[in-house]
């Protein structure tokens, strides 16, 4: 039975059944930890897949990492036992043999323990991967669960949410996931999306983009507000690790091996397919409980995932200042953990403390066990853990020292993190989400800014040497700064904006990176009367460059067209026109050189360039293609020669046509896999030869270039690839070609 077919038997299944809750968590940061430098395991190179030989500073995987002196797996799997969830499978790429020594000690392990936890190590290096895996291995039972990162912590009642979801699924059977997500209260990552939901918090789109550059236009399409519909267009939500799944999503992972994240790849994998016929819902945290709901609770419904150290940043003070309360330092702790002794100003106390009569404690701090401060040092908005010792005159402000952490005196740790037992002498500056490994030594008068510091060599290759960075008697390798770029990385257009980095390190800030001012609202709503510049009066600044200019404000593409009085432009005209000259022309069985001289009229009239004909021609074309490679052939044997007149026999055309094309169905591929791929460009590579679209030398031109290699991205770089053996084929005939004029001379 194909897995479409189990999973379609399995939604069958009798819904009276009590199964338990269950969970897939997965514990790899799938690239987060490298965000962490010399903290975590690092992942292992190509090279070293197969090495026995140790990686990485600490040795610790990321979800073991201490959060409030507590491994951030024990945090996800306390809010997972609290909520109901009566089953995980915890699927762990990096780090098997530590996880499961952890779980061995865990309160989780014992019998008493309302949760059953299976540890399955995996080979998967996406999340799609691990999906793939559980379809295979068909351990779930017939009914919803839940999909959980590792890092996530949060007060909300899942069980019900999953209850929530089931109901709706009766309603609307092709509900196939609920995206799980919560209003951002600070930025804390790289990306952000904008979600497009109706009134019943039904998603119609989702777009992420990077912070840098900024998103000037969001491309909404026109089916989401048709029919008069009223749309929610929001740009300030936020995935916090938790997705809601139907029985249906690990077979369509299996059916779409594309698929690698829930973001972007699955979500807009159903979103933009007229074949699955699947839709999504989103679950927003806080905003879809009722005000009697809230009102019975201490606090309302809190929740966030871990992931790069700005986020560990703002999860560990929401905690402290107990936004996710019941969970509280002083009140519960996974576990049943140590509680701490809450004082003035949200300050918590362990145990054992040796605090100095003239240090200072201030503002959403916590001190663990065993603590020593010395004379006149001050603490804020910090989190020392057990056995960490301070000494004289020192400031810690926004800083993380995990246990056993040595702080000489006169020393100065501003939002940076120490692993175990690191050292710090006298007269030490470290700062800007510098990160210290756990054994390393800096010597006196060290000055860290922004730097990472391990025990082991770089990864990276060997740095430069930094005169006076590293004081006498360091112990360890100062690694290279992780936002640093090459010296060509400006004249490279696809080269990251170092901005991304910046944004989600510890002690960052936005106003410092050219944002624009914060704006306190994130709601537009839209119909059909909205006007399309709704989206940039009410949108974050956290999530775009400043709106006071006009020109720099998103907007949502095709809104235009759906407005009555909206105005027009010569090129809008001109494209219309040439659409329904093309639907005359396929519909009435035109020839090319009649089509060919109405397209040509037109783009005289309208003065467009004959480029930006040839990029609506080539698409609409394409489109048309049918069912994919089995029926492009016949239309580009009909239909070749159209494209052909647009090229003026020009080769720099010819190889313009081939890009155009590559890049159109690299973008179809990415969201219609079943019909676009590898095979359908080697059939439009085929009629456009055929055809006289391209020639020989435009051919090999075109997969010469630079552009060939970095048109559509991932998987247009997979066609770039995949049409070698294209080209072989031409090579080879035009071999033959030339042997057989060798043997008519020689004959002769």
């Amino acid at each position: 039975m194909s897995s479409k077919a189990q999973g379609a038997a399995l939604a069958k299944e009798d819904t009276k059944t009590e199964h338990p809750l269950q969970a897939i968590l997965l514990a790899d940061a799938w690239g987060e930890e490298q965000r962490w430098g010399p903290l975590v395991r690092r992942k292992r190179t190509d090279d070293e897949e197969y090495e026995d030989k140790e990686v990485g500073g600490e040795q610790r995987p990321w979800c073991l990492l201490p959060l409030l002196d507590t491994p951030l797996l024990a945090w996800t799997l306390e809010c997972l036992e609290t909520t109901g969830v009566q089953q995980v499978f915890i699927f762990v790429r990096d780090g098997v043999e530590e996880v499961r020594a952890w779980l061995a000690t865990s309160a989780f392990s014992l019998p008493s323990s309302p949760i059953s936890i299976v540890l399955r190590p995996t080979k998967a290096s996406t999340p799609g991967d691990v999906l793939r895996e559980v379809d295979s291995l068909q351990i779930l039972a017939p009914a919803d669960y839940l999909v959980v990162q590792a890092g996530y912590v949060g007060n909300v009642d899942l069980a019900q949410k999953v209850k929530d979801f089931t109901e709706r699924r009766k309603k609307d059977p092709a509900m196939t996931m609920s995206c799980v997500v919560a209003p951002s209260e600070s930025r804390t990552t790289s990306t952000f999306a904008i979600h497009a939901v109706s009134t019943d918090a039904q998603l119609f789109h989702y777009e992420q983009s990077s912070l840098f550059p900024s998103l000037k236009q969001a491309r909404l399409p026109r089916e989401a507000i048709e029919g008069g519909k009223e749309i929610h267009v929001r740009a300030d939500l936020e995935s916090i690790g938790v997705a809601i799944c139907s029985v249906e999503v690990a077979p369509l992972f299996t059916e779409n091996f594309d698929y690698q994240f829930f973001y972007p790849d699955f979500v807009n994998g159903l979103l933009t397919s007229d074949l699955l016929g699947k839709t999504i819902c989103c679950t927003i945290i806080g905003e879809d409980e009722t005000t009697e709901t809230q009102a019975s609770r201490r606090s309302a419904s809190w929740a966030a995932v871990v992931g790069n150290t700005r986020s560990y940043d703002a999860i560990s003070k929401a905690i402290l200042s107990r936004k996710a309360y019941p969970l509280a330092p002083d009140e519960n702790m996974p576990e049943n953990g140590h509680r701490y002794e809450q004082r003035r100003g949200r300050v918590y106390y362990g145990k054992d403390l040796d605090l100095s009569r003239t240090c200072a404690i201030s503002s959403t701090s916590l001190l663990g066990s065993s603590v020593t401060i010395g004379a006149s040092s001050t603490i804020t908005r910090s989190v020392l853990s057990n056995s960490v010792t301070i000494g004289a005159n020192c400031r810690i402000i926004n800083s993380y020292l995990f246990a056993g952490a040595v702080v000489g005196d006169g020393c100065e740790i501003r939002d940076s993190v120490l692993g175990e037992g690191a050292r710090i002498e006298t007269g030490c500056v470290v700062e800007s989400g510098s990160l210290v490994a756990a054994g390393a030594v800096l010597g006196q008068g060290t000055k860290l800014v922004g730097r990472r510091v391990s025990l082991e060599e770089p990864v990276e290759g060997d740095a430069e040497e930094e005169e006076g960075i590293l004081g006498p008697n360091s112990t360890g390798y100062l690694w290279p700064a992780e936002t640093e770029v090459s010296e060509d990385s400006d004249d490279d257009e696809d080269a990251p904006d170092s901005r991304n980095y910046d944004v989600t390190r510890l002690g960052s800030h936005l106003a410092s990176l050219s944002l624009g001012n914060s704006s306190s609202s994130s709601l537009s709503t839209l119909s059909r009367a909205s006007s399309s510049s709704s989206l940039a009066s009410d949108m974050s600044d956290a999530e775009a460059t400043s709106l006071s200019n006009p020109t720099d404000a998103p907007v949502i593409q095709g809104l235009e067209s759906l407005m009555p009085d909206a105005p027009s432009t010569k090129q809008s005209d001109f494209l219309s026109e040439c659409r329904q000259s093309l639907d005359r022309s396929f519909a009435e069985g035109h020839t090319v050189d009649n089509a060919a001289i109405e397209l040509k009229t037109l783009r005289m009239a309208s003065n467009v360039p004959l480029g930006e004909v040839r990029q609506f021609v080539i698409p609409y074309i394409l489109e048309r293609c049918g069912e994919g490679a089995k029926d492009a052939s016949a239309v580009l044997d009909r239909w070749g020669g159209l494209v052909a007149n647009l090229t003026g026999d020009q080769e720099e055309a010819m190889e313009h046509c081939l890009l155009i094309a590559q890049r159109w169905i690299a973008e179809v591929w990415a969201k219609e896999s079943e019909q676009v791929d590898v095979r359908f460009f080697l059939r439009v590579l085929k009629g456009f030869y055929e055809t006289d679209v391209v020639t020989d030398e435009a051919a090999f031109g075109w997969y010469k270039s630079t552009e060939a290699r970095s048109v559509g991205g991932e998987k247009g770089r997979a066609l770039w690839a995949g049409s070698k053996p294209f080209l072989e084929a031409i090579a080879e005939d035009s071999d033959d070609e030339d042997d057989d004029e060798e043997d008519d001379e020689d004959s002769n």
